[in-house]
């Protein structure tokens, strides 16, 4: 070992060098730069190394630092051997150096293909350059999406339309402010709540069935609900649902749009309603028509008959046996006038005389009359406003309505119960109290009678006022009484309805409109007179039906008068305008309706251009109040049936007013 590192036996390199002193710090200066390089090479990897552990190959460069390392010891060596012949040190690191190299150069070009994928700084630069831009494009789609999730959710929740969002087990997952305003609650009160609970009773039951049935992927896209609102009132509403569903069917969540159908259910009910009582108010009016007719008819016949009697039992022919039939037929004859005059009265064409009555007094004066009638067992109270108003109506057709009331009030209650008559100021607005019957607006008198009897079922109130309708057994009723009160009603200008249901009696209120004034209605009313004989007076008397002309001509001329007879007003006015007869006329008596297309008040206006003070008595089974009003003067009407009695009194009374004048 000592013989190894003996470095007397060798010679320094300066002496190759002939001890050049220039040649010598030459290499001896190059030397000490070149290893003052590679010894700062390694230094800057070994930082580099640090720096970036990220960095591939990590080994090759470990091992290549230690070879540069190696190289700048054999400079230094180099060096130093011009001096000092360590050449012995030289080698080895000399061969220190090679085995570092070689293992680099080993290490080294297995890694080149894989190093050569490497991109170059360029290539990295513009990669970086377009990951950066990527980036920032990303960051501003997202900053975009944002900004449009916003605005979206903004606009559903502002959205006039009411929505709301459920998800796969019904559960609120969104709803917009529209929604909330419908149900009444907050926001934070129904997300994550099940929808059922803003649901009625009746609708979760059908609600959650058809949920189940688009959860397996059968969908409804519209269906009828009612929600219940927070102060516990029910809207009804329509609700549009769109479920959404994944690429399976399996369903994610349900969108639904809700319209609020409330007005629209009011306003078809309320339609409902109207054309029900417009049917209702047609069949009452055919009816009307039908049963004015056939009294008109009948009051013809009665006529007839009643006449026929009473002329019949003025024979003085007759036995006992014949006089008791002649005036039990008359008899009969007056009950059935009686029933054609409540004919008339549903039908509205009974001719009335309206006049300004107190209704306290009219209920006074028939006070005790109401309470015979409901009897011992049934008690009578009546409820008066402090300041009731007037109204207008004909006494005797409001006393018969109150009777006809009272009477089906004491059948109501079986005899034994409480009645009550309720009089109360109404005022209508423009759609009427209860916006029935059409009743203009304006002030009224409302009368009711009440019981707390068994009450009427919808069906029994549907029918209520048509003629002979009657709820009562064989003979106890005639089914006129309702039906002679509703015609009374609505032609007097007001209305009756019914309020009434099983076990809580029935309350029948009657409207009358309120009288203005005092004043009467204008038309003269059947007044009682004396009946005279005549003293050859010559009478026109003219009707179409031929029974009722005969049967009134021939009692006219058994009390002394001159007739003469005509079957319409045509022929009536071929009298008048003839040359005049022996007898000047001193009375004209002419039906209203006749056929021939003149009324016998167009008659009657003809004859009193040729005959200006001549008399009329008029006379009718039922006619309309613009027929009548077309007369200047009161109308002195008879109505029909009537008898020949009546008939003289009558004409004695008008022939004795114009002997008075």
């Amino acid at each position: 070992m000592n013989g190894l590192f003996d470095l007397s036996r060798f010679t320094p390199h300066g002496f190759c060098l002939a001890w050049d002193p220039g040649l010598i710090w030459l290499l001896a200066i190059s030397d000490a730069l070149i290893a003052m390089a590679y010894f700062s090479i390694p230094a800057a990897l070994v930082v580099f190394l640090r720096h970036r552990r990220d960095l591939a190959f990590k080994p090759v460069f470990a091992l290549f630092a230690a070879f540069i390392l190696a190289c700048g010891a054999t400079h230094v060596i180099g060096a130093v051997t011009l001096w000092v012949p360590a050449y012995p040190l030289e080698g080895w690191i000399n061969a220190i150096t090679a085995v570092l190299s070689v293992s680099t150069a080993v290490m080294l070009w297995p890694l080149l293909p894989e190093a050569l994928t490497l991109p170059s700084p360029e290539a990295l630069r513009k990669v970086n350059a377009a990951l950066a831009f990527e980036v920032e494009r990303r960051d501003d789609v997202a900053s975009r999406l944002r900004e449009s999730e916003e605005r979206q959710r903004r606009l559903y929740a502002r959205t006039p339309a009411a929505l709301h969002a459920i998800d796969a087990n019904g559960m609120l997952i969104d709803v917009s402010d529209r929604w909330l305003e419908l149900t009444g609650y907050t926001r934070d009160e129904v997300i994550g709540e099940s929808i059922l609970r803003f649901y009625t009773d009746a609708t979760q039951k059908e609600a959650t069935t058809n949920f189940e049935r688009i959860k397996i992927g059968i969908d409804f896209p519209l269906g009828e609900r009612q929600f219940l609102r927070r102060d516990g009132t029910v809207r009804d509403v329509e609700v549009v649902f769109e479920p959404e569903r994944d690429s399976e069917g399996k369903l994610l969540r349900v969108m639904a749009a809700v319209t609020d159908v409330t007005a629209r259910k009011e306003a078809e009910a309320a339609l409902h309603a109207t054309e029900e009582r417009l049917r209702q108010a047609q069949k009452m009016e055919a009816v009307g028509q039908l049963t004015g007719g056939i009294a008109h008819d009948f009051n013809n016949l009665l006529t007839t008959i009643m006449g026929s009697l009473e002329l019949l039992q003025q024979r003085a022919s007759l036995d006992d046996r014949s006089v008791r039939l002649a005036a039990n037929a008359l008899e009969g004859s007056r009950r059935a006038a009686r029933l054609t005059s409540q004919l008339l009265s549903f039908s509205r064409r009974q001719r009335l005389a309206p006049e300004a009555l107190r209704p306290c007094e009219v209920i006074e004066g028939i006070h005790d009359l109401l309470a015979r009638t409901l009897g011992d067992g049934t008690s009578l109270s009546v409820s008066l406003p402090d300041e009731p108003w007037l109204l207008m109506a004909d006494r005797n057709q409001l006393e018969a309505a109150l009777l006809n009331l009272v009477i089906n009030a004491r059948d109501a209650v079986g005899g034994a119960g409480h009645v009550r008559i309720e009089i109360a100021n109404r005022q209508l607005g423009g759609a009427a109290a209860r916006g029935e019957d059409g009743l203009p607006a304006g002030e009224y008198v409302a009368i009711s009678v009440c019981d707390d009897g068994v009450g009427m079922t919808e069906e029994v109130q549907a029918r209520a006022f048509e003629p002979f309708f009657t709820t009562k057994g064989p003979g106890a009723g005639t089914g006129l009484g309702l039906s002679q009160t509703y015609g009374f009603a609505t032609q007097s200008g007001g209305t009756i309805w019914i309020d009434s249901a099983l076990g809580r009696g029935t309350r029948i209120e009657m409207l009358l409109p309120r009288a203005a004034g005092a004043e009467d209605a204008g038309h003269a009313v059947d007044r009682p007179g004396q009946a005279r004989d005549g003293q050859g007076e010559h009478i026109l008397l003219v009707e179409d039906d031929t029974l009722v002309r005969q049967t009134m001509a021939d009692a006219l001329r058994s009390r002394g008068y001159t007739v003469t007879e005509a079957a319409d007003a045509a022929e009536a006015l071929r009298f008048l305008e003839a040359p005049a007869p022996p007898f000047p006329y001193a009375l004209l008596f002419t039906d209203v309706v006749m056929p021939g297309g003149l009324t016998g008040v167009d008659l009657a206006l003809r004859a009193r251009r040729r005959h200006a003070n001549l008399p009329v008595l008029f006379a009718t089974g039922y006619s309309s109040a613009a027929v009548l009003n077309a007369w200047p003067e009161p109308v002195d009407l008879l109505p029909k049936p009537y008898s020949p009695e009546q008939v003289a009194a009558r004409i004695a009374a008008k022939l004795d007013m114009r002997e008075m004048v």
